[in-house]
């Protein structure tokens, strides 16, 4: 699984994660870690803070990536 949270908080009007972090109340780090590194995955809290602010679904921020490991 990883995060699309800068790809996803551009299409909403955040064109960096200062105004992601604005936006959503987030604390700083986790909106930078989040922004700025795919592998990170967003607590439930977290999520939730950004379904709200931004009336969205976790599918719109968050996608399955199968492991290269996973047919073995």
């Amino acid at each position: 699984m990883i995060n699309t949270i800068a790809e996803f908080a551009k299409a909403q009007g955040c064109k960096n994660a200062y105004e992601f972090w604005k936006v959503t109340g987030l604390s700083q780090p986790t909106t930078y870690r989040l922004y700025n590194d795919p592998s990170a995955y967003p607590s439930k809290e977290t999520q939730e803070a950004i379904c709200k602010a931004f009336n969205a679904q976790p599918g719109e921020f968050l996608r399955y990536v199968p492991d290269d490991n996973e047919d073995e």
